[in-house]
């Protein structure tokens, strides 16, 4: 009838000690929590060392003492115990008399009274479910009741919960954090790193008696850390104590019940009917609501407290180890009629049935989920044992060995499992072709796509096939790989806009996923803006690529080489060569450059383009003739001829440079014919080839500048300033926009001399131009031509006066009493004569030369 006693390894609980003294500042305080959680620990040291409102009166009950007329003679012997004078005593008269004085002798008294009843759990329609209420609410202030119980006891706590009377403590709440695990092991001697106070706390759940028994193991053991991580709560002490407190305890059809449910991580009132009967489903409700050690989740699943899950599970693989493999058959079923896949798959490998988890796993085309890319857990440490075991017959196991490989980085033993599978799938009936051929052709989508544009084209046709033959919704991941498969087929066939709006329809599904089909797409989709000409936005998707691993981890150890080439042309472009060629390295070793195709003929050409960037036109030549002329891409071809234009007219052979630009065509080709032009010293046919390109706004940004940056040189040539400069700042604004610098380092020789002859044309350049080299200012004793090829007229000076005074040109007009087209005439004559485009430029090189 007294407080137990506080045992030296108790640590004090502030946190909850304040929660107790808050409790028992009002009528009634819950404390529920699964056996050996601290409960009554925790109570009786409050009771001990606690601030508490008065004198603590104390019951701790077993099943008998929830008779009434036991339970009522214990209620008096704690009071008078605790100190608590003039308490009735009962008689023969009924229990609701005897509660009636009980509380009138209680609601005088001026101090209160706390009343602990440790495992207080009386039965249904017990008399004590009526009669301690009513105790409660006529005592009124007075008394102070404290429940500790495994369960909630059967009053209506609704109601004081309604009105704020009640504080509740529970098993969450009694769970140890790590600043108490830390001192529970302090207590016991035991020192051990933070990482492993960690894992402890995480792997019991806090909970006390399982913290208790390591901590007690623990002090006599060699390496206190290596017992932390490897403790599961699988040890003979928690295992045995679990049994005797939980199990032993419960009828056999409840035993029955918990332990086929340890089988499964979570499960729901349907899962109890299909592993244990009808009768588990009749005894679920009860089994949860007074199990402490279940713990709830959403919609209606549970689990097990971690350390019982393990005991359970223990316990009936040593009691019924023959039902082992059959229940998590069982459950591998009803979770695959659920819809729950990575459940069933799991069940179905716990169950050894490896080639019905690789069918579950192929027929959801779950392939995703094996190789890293999609959104959620891999399958692949599931289903890793399946490459050792997979000589099954069975086309689907060979797959999913393929995968597993593939997501390895092994892609010998990869190709090996998938022609196998290949094999077999003629023998597959229609309800399982579809699903396996979809998940052959996208393990070979993600291995290494075809090289040659025929092969692609029949595979993304089947592709497209078994995604229209499926009946269901297909995964996102699924849908992105084929996208992916489709914009490669646009880029084979020279459409790099199509490419891009597949490309980009796939990377949202791929950015959920694993970093492999990340990085491809994101960098097949900075490829087809290079084969635009776009390499602004080029540049920014290669950095979101270069911010993932280059080497994978999702599938594992393959490096994307799409990626590397639109990191090597956005480079070349920029003109940093050594980076350009450190990329191109990469492309070479990378896992989908090495069986020819166009990413390696691409290499190749980006290769030759950087040697002449370099000045060493022959190894260009060289590299060009590598690749063969049966390019099976007639656009590749164009670009191959380009390049060789700009090679043999490197070397001299200028009459070969023309053939191979006007076979190249198009604008490209007219640009690569003026150079010709115009490396032959004939100004005149360089500037009527280059003349039609100006005008081609269609043309690739890179093309018109460089036609910009060709009309500036044969301007500049011809003592031609206005149309020079013009044509300069043309090419010089979209080199900056674009991200091209190549061309400008280039052609250094005649820049720079006329940028060190026009500062102002150079100011706003600069970041764009002097990454090249630096720009040398005028020699000593030399003034900067001002650039200004006419004596302004004073009608003229008097429109620029206008001008800088911020006025429009109707403005203008109205001022100067003249109509608005005369003033656009003067306009023209005043930007001719000072070598500007635009009004603003024209007002700043006026005030510099002081012609203001």
């Amino acid at each position: 009838m007294s407080v137990p006693d506080r045992h030296s390894w108790v640590i004090t609980r502030s946190r909850l000690m304040e929660r107790l003294e808050k409790g028992t500042r009002g009528p009634l305080t819950v404390v529920t929590g699964p056996p050996g959680a601290g409960k009554s620990i925790l109570t009786a040291s409050w009771a001990a060392t606690g601030r508490r409102p008065g004198p603590v009166a104390w019951i701790s009950l077993d099943e008998t003492d929830h008779r009434p007329e036991v339970f009522w003679d214990l209620v008096v012997a704690a009071l008078e115990q605790a100190g608590v004078a003039d308490i009735p005593r009962r008689s023969v008269g009924g229990h609701e008399i005897f509660c009636a004085q009980l509380a009138f002798a209680l609601s005088g008294r001026a101090a209160p009274v706390v009343l602990v009843l440790d495992d207080f759990h009386p039965p249904p329609g017990s008399d004590l479910v009526r009669d301690v209420p009513r105790l409660l609410k006529a005592a009124g202030p007075v008394l102070r009741l404290v429940l500790v119980s495994r369960s909630d006891p059967p009053l209506p706590l609704h109601r004081y919960r309604l009105t704020g009377e009640l504080v509740e403590i529970r098993g969450g709440d009694l769970a140890f954090d790590v600043g108490e695990v830390r001192e529970l092991l302090a207590h016991h001697g035991v020192r051990v790193t933070p990482a492993s106070v960690g894992a402890l706390c995480e792997r019991t759940e806090g909970w006390a008696a399982g913290l208790r028994l390591a901590a007690m193991t623990m002090e006599a053991y060699p390496d206190p850390d290596g017992f932390a991580a490897a403790f599961a709560g699988d040890g003979h002490a928690v295992v045995d104590y679990l049994v005797a407190e939980v199990l032993d305890a419960q009828p056999a059809a409840v035993r029955r019940l918990l332990l086929r449910l340890s089988v499964a991580e979570r499960f729901d009132a349907e899962l109890a009917v299909e592993l244990a009967g009808p009768e588990g489903g009749e005894l679920f409700a009860a089994m949860v609501r007074e199990n402490a050690f279940i713990v709830p989740l959403e919609h209606g699943w549970y689990r097990y407290h971690a350390v019982l899950g393990t005991a359970l599970h223990l316990t009936l693989r040593h009691e019924h180890p023959a039902d082992v493999a059959p229940l998590h058959r069982r459950a591998a079923e009803w979770f695959s009629r659920a819809g729950l896949l990575e459940e069933a798959v799991g069940q179905a490998v716990l169950a050894g049935d490896l080639p019905y988890a690789s069918r579950l796993t192929v027929d959801g085309l779950a392939i995703g989920r094996l190789l890293g890319l999609s959104h959620g857990r891999s399958f692949a440490g599931l289903l890793a044992d399946v490459p050792d075991r997979a000589a099954t017959g069975e086309p689907e196991a060979a797959l999913v060995a393929a995968a597993v490989c593939l997501d390895r980085g092994d892609d010998d033993a990869c190709a090996e499992h998938l022609a196998r599978a290949e094999r077999l799938l003629a023998g597959l009936p229609d309800d399982r072709a579809v699903p396996a051929r979809l998940t052959a052709g996208l393990v070979r989508l993600v291995a290494a796509c075809p090289a040659r544009p025929e092969e692609l084209r029949d595979l993304v046709e089947d592709l497209d096939r078994m995604l229209a033959a499926l009946p269901r919704t297909r995964p996102r991941e699924v849908q992105a790989l084929v996208r992916y498969a489709h914009g490669l087929l646009e880029l084979h066939a020279g459409r790099p806009g199509h490419a891009e709006e597949q490309f980009r329809r796939a990377l949202p599904a791929a950015e959920e996923g694993g970093d492999l089909q990340r990085r491809r797409c994101l960098g097949a989709l900075a490829l087809a803006e290079a084969l635009k000409g776009g390499f602004r936005w080029a540049s920014h998707l290669t950095t979101r690529a270069g911010q993932l691993p280059e080497l994978s981890t999702s599938p594992g150890g393959h490096r994307a080489a799409v990626v590397h080439l639109a990191c090597a042309w956005v480079a070349l472009e920029d003109a940093r060569l050594e980076e350009a060629r450190d990329e191109l390295h990469k492309v070479r070793v990378s896992d989908d450059s090495s069986r020819g195709g166009l990413l390696a003929s691409l290499h190749d050409l980006l290769s030759a383009r950087l040697d002449l960037a370099a000045g060493r036109p022959d190894r260009a030549l060289k590299a060009l003739d590598g690749i063969g002329e049966d390019v099976a891409w007639p656009w590749l071809r164009r670009r191959i001829r380009l390049a060789e234009a700009e090679a043999h007219v490197a070397e001299g052979r200028v009459a070969d440079g023309m053939e191979a630009a006007r076979d190249a065509g198009g604008a490209a080709g007219a640009v690569a014919l003026a150079r010709a032009h115009l490396h032959e010293r004939r100004p005149g046919a360089a500037s009527r080839a280059v003349r039609p390109v100006l005008a081609e706004s269609s043309a690739p940004a890179a093309v018109r500048l460089e036609a910009w940056l060709l009309d500036a040189c044969l301007a500049y040539g011809e003592d031609d300033r206005t149309r020079g400069r013009r044509s300069l700042e043309r090419a010089l604004r979209l080199g900056e926009r674009e991200k091209i610098r190549l061309p400008f380092a280039l052609a250094r020789d005649w820049l720079f001399p006329v940028l060190r002859q026009d500062p102002e044309l150079l100011r706003p350049h600069r970041r764009l131009i002097e990454p090249i080299g630096p720009v040398p200012g005028p020699e000593p004793g030399q003034a900067p031509d001002p650039a200004v090829v006419g004596t302004l007229s004073e009608r003229e000076r008097e429109v620029l006066t206008l001008l800088s005074q911020m006025l429009t040109t109707d403005e203008i007009a109205e001022e100067m009493c003249i109509s608005v087209n005369t003033v656009k005439t003067h306009l023209k004559s005043i930007y001719r004569k000072l070598a500007v485009t635009r009004r603003g430029e024209a007002v700043r090189r006026a005030h510099r030369y002081r012609l203001l």
